[in-house]
């Protein structure tokens, strides 16, 4: 009988208060998202899965006439993509029904053994619905099957939206149709067409075609290119179709010269305010109203003589013509009724207006890994007091693009796209540290465990849809680093020869501590945090990881100091030959220090250090070698066993985006550590003992930690064969290391019980669970007539107030339990003991233990009879 698992998400929250942990509120938990049988962008409001699944081979549409074309076409579209035919006939069905109690983007799926039913209250709704069930869809064992579930969603927020600035560096409207794509298949409803800018005017104008012309546009960005008002029309119905709105900003006053070159007066004088008010006229005429019911008018980093007369103006006037008009905020000033888009933060307003928040999401400004953590842990609309509408992610090439293609090649757009999608429809993280913008939260806190689920669902998206596609974006919670300083100048580089848990440097005290991470930032350009965000320039920080390789290899990796922000070409600059930052940073491997790169314009520097960059250094296109992730990634040779990573970090303005980047493009056969071996003397004593031991043919191993150690296996199961190799403290990375030992006998049957220790020291669910899968997968390979068993985690108990570490780890614990029962990677029978064990809290019954955690004389005796009939099968 199938097991029902319901999880009802409609405000579960995970709230930590404890003093040394950040405050976290989410609506969901990681381990809801890790239940899911299908990894979904954006999360459902409430779903309830069976855990059983149907094969889907073919579909027949019910009630096809009353179904929109556009929705038979999206469906067709979504089962050819599987080769699953839409047929009369077919064994499964596909219905859209109409509830108009959802809501106007609200839907409904329901998926039982006879077929689907979509509902929804508008087209719209219904599409939505076509997305989750098209990210529903799987491919398993040369199968298309569907889960079993009932879904309920709706968004959070009616805007959900991405800009891209087309002003200073045009884009083709393939390109512009490939984002609404994209969008659609996320739920992203509205596209901001930023359309003017200083460098062009790229809206068509037949009564002041000066305007596009090649002449007075800048000639280094793409002078005389524009778009059509048939163009136009073309996107805004392309888009119409996938449920997107289109708001097409001209930016004004500021932002404008093009203009001004082309008209010979600027917008805030009589006659600019004239020709905008016939440019508007054209625009309203060839754009109606119900395909365009927004215009967004710019209004930000501009003084002008007449502020209110301009705006007052330009807003009347676009009102007086049927549309809603959209500003900047910070900006001129506009009258309440007109929709603010924050772009930095401001004091809460005193005035309740509608607001759409686009602070900290400006795709350009945000290095790839960081950028990632930045959206997700940043609340839409948080600390406003206006009407949150939602928010747009923007998008600003600045600098001067050498390909159009450019402007996604060197911005992390498609993961940031995704994560905007995810908050701006579940609106999940209700609070958050702001810490956690530039550093990870710390390990085995709800936080970290919340990211590293959403990040595991985030990267399935890249590898299955965006194959052929940037998506800068590597699994960052299995980087564990240790960072240490400020120190003044480079005065610590010698003492980093032994390490050591503290230094004394000038009479003060530096001590090591924890972080994590592809990206370690010590502080950003923009002051929103790092390790150290009271550094200053002159100071350096060093970090130091131990990498683990299973035999020697080659690994490509992304290796960086200063990252660039794409929006201003001010920065250190290219690195001399033989150095790997402009700044004076390094990196050793091995106590040896790690080759640079061979630099195509080594020693390059932008005309400033600080500010805006300067106008000519603004039209030089990035190279490769300039951003980490373009530039051709650095083949690290590392040794079996453990290397130790060392970085030299320096900070040579307080201008620098302070930061070090270190990411394996693969992980396969390796593990981040902050220290090359952790295991205990006692770890080493049983090991070394075990290794001294005799192989027996037919040997049944029980290995773990303490749990199976205490254990005399042999009497309890009666039985001479069984082996004991269990050692207390030891966790998921120490069977590992010495799981050899066990693999050497070729065992008839392996028993594993391990994770618990894990979970105490700080490491997270996915951790654990990857681990293990690990252990089966090893064991697998050099013994492949082994029977492989994996227990699950014991229940462990707080009544005897001991093991602090250990008993609060219950919700993990059970976490981990279902992932193993629902199966990871590897060959294995799942034994699940926890039920047995627990009392009617969930709890470890203290019949069974005498501290909480570890088992009595009757626990092992209970813990022998379940497993007595897999030993002797």
């Amino acid at each position: 009988m199938s097991r029902l698992i319901t999880l009802v998400l409609v405000f579960f929250s995970t709230c930590i208060s404890a003093q040394d942990e950040p405050l976290f509120v989410a609506k969901f938990t990681a381990e809801q998202l890790r239940a899911a049988p299908a990894k979904l962008i954006p999360f459902p409001r409430e779903i309830n899965w069976t855990g059983e699944h149907i094969a889907l081979e073919s579909l027949e549409l019910r009630n096809a006439a009353s179904a929109a074309p556009g929705l038979r076409k999206e469906l067709t579209r979504m089962l050819q993509a599987h080769d699953v035919a839409l047929r009369d006939g077919a064994n499964l069905s596909c219905e859209f029904v109409t509830d108009t109690s959802l809501g106007k983007e609200g839907y409904a799926i329901a998926i039982s053994a006879t077929g689907i039913q979509l509902t929804a209250a508008t087209e719209a709704g219904h599409f939505y619905a076509l997305q989750t069930l098209r990210q529903l869809i799987q491919e398993r064992g040369g199968q298309t099957v569907l889960p079993l579930c009932e879904i309920q969603d709706a968004p959070a927020f009616p805007v959900r939206g991405f800009m891209v600035d087309v002003g200073r560096n045009f884009q083709p409207l393939e390109s512009l149709k490939r984002q609404l794509d994209i969008m659609a298949r996320y739920k992203l409803n509205v596209f901001q067409w930023h359309l003017t800018d200083r460098p062009a005017w790229r809206i068509e104008s037949k009564k002041y075609p000066e305007l596009n012309a090649t002449e007075n546009h800048r000639p280094t960005r793409d002078p005389g290119m524009y778009y059509t008002y048939a163009e136009i029309r073309e996107l805004i119905s392309y888009a119409k179709e996938r449920h997107i709105s289109v708001i097409p900003e001209i930016d004004m006053p500021g932002h404008s010269d093009s203009f001004t070159a082309a008209m010979g007066v600027r917008m805030e004088t009589d006659r600019g305010m004239e020709i905008l008010e016939d440019i508007l006229t054209e625009f309203f005429t060839e754009i109606p109203a119900a395909d365009c019911p927004i215009i967004h008018i710019g209004s930000d980093e501009v003084e002008v003589p007449n502020p209110k007369e301009f705006m007052n103006r330009m807003i009347d006037f676009c009102e007086a013509n049927g549309r809603e008009v959209m500003v900047w905020n910070p900006g001129l000033t506009a009258k309440p009724g007109v929709i603010r888009q924050t772009w930095k933060p401001l004091p809460p307003s005193d005035t309740d207006y509608r607001e759409i928040d686009s602070w900290n999401s400006y795709i350009n400004n945000g290095e790839p890994m960081t950028q990632i953590q930045r959206l997700f842990f940043k609340p839409i609309g948080e600390s406003s007091n206006s009407e949150v509408l939602g928010g747009i992610l923007c998008l600003w090439p600045d600098v001067n693009l050498a390909r159009p293609e450019d402007a996604y090649t060197q911005n992390p757009v498609y993961p940031s796209m995704l994560t905007y999608a995810w908050t701006t429809w579940t609106a999940d993280v209700q609070t958050a540290s702001p810490t956690f913008f530039m550093t990870l939260p710390p390990r085995g806190t709800p936080a970290f465990g919340y990211f590293a689920a959403y990040e595991d669902i985030l990267l399935h998206h890249g590898d299955e849809h965006f194959a052929n596609a940037p998506f800068p974006y590597l699994k960052q919670t299995d980087k564990a680093w240790k960072v240490i300083g400020p120190f003044p100048g480079d005065k610590a580089d010698a003492r980093f020869d032994t390490i050591q848990d503290s230094y004394t440097l000038s009479g003060k005290e530096f001590n090591w501590q924890a972080a994590t991470g592809n990206t370690l930032v010590m502080k950003d350009r923009f002051r929103l945090g790092g390790y150290f965000p009271e550094a200053s320039a002159g100071e350096t920080v060093y970090a130091l990881t131990h990498i683990h390789s299973d035999r020697d290899r080659q690994v490509d990796t992304w290796i960086g100091f200063e990252t660039p922000m794409r929006a201003n070409r001010t920065y250190g600059g290219i690195p001399e030959t033989g150095s790997w930052d402009a700044n004076g940073g390094d990196i050793w491997l091995n106590d040896a220090p790690l080759p640079a790169p061979s630099w195509n314009n080594p020693g390059w520097k932008p005309a400033r250090s600080t500010g805006w960059a300067s106008p000519e250094d603004l039209e030089k296109p990035w190279t490769d070698e300039e951003l980490y992730w373009t530039r051709k990634p650095t083949r690290v040779t590392l040794k079996q066993g453990w290397n130790k990573v060392l970085a030299k970090i320096p900070a040579a303005t307080d201008y620098q985006n302070w930061m070090f980047t270190f990411a394996p493009l693969s992980m396969e056969g390796l593990r981040f550590a902050i220290r090359p071996d952790e295991h205990s003397t006692y770890y080493h004593q049983r090991k070394t003992h075990f290794e001294s031991l005799p192989n027996d043919e037919g040997e049944i191993v029980l290995i773990g930690d303490s749990m199976t150690d205490g254990g005399e296996w042999a009497e309890l199961l009666g039985n001479d064969k069984v082996k004991n190799r269990g050692i207390s403290g030891d966790v998921t990375l120490g069977v590992l290391d010495r799981l050899e030992e066990v693999t050497a006998s070729a065992p008839a049957k392996v028993f594993l019980l391990i994770g618990t220790n894990d979970l105490a020291r700080g490491s997270s669910v996915e951790e654990v669970i990857q681990n293990i899968s690990r252990i089966v997968v090893t064991t697998n390979e050099a013994s492949p007539q082994t029977e492989v068993y994996v227990q699950s985690i014991f229940p462990v108990n707080d009544h005897y107030r001991m093991f602090a570490g250990h008993t609060g780890k219950g919700e993990e614990i059970k976490a981990i339990n279902a992932a193993l029962e629902k199966g990871v990677e590897g060959n294995y029978r799942y034994l699940d003991l926890h039920p047995s064990f627990t009392d009617d809290q969930q709890k470890l019954d203290i019949r069974y233990s005498n501290d909480g955690l570890h088992l009595n004389g009757a626990g092992y005796q209970r813990w022998a009879s379940l497993l007595r009939e897999y030993v002797v099968e």
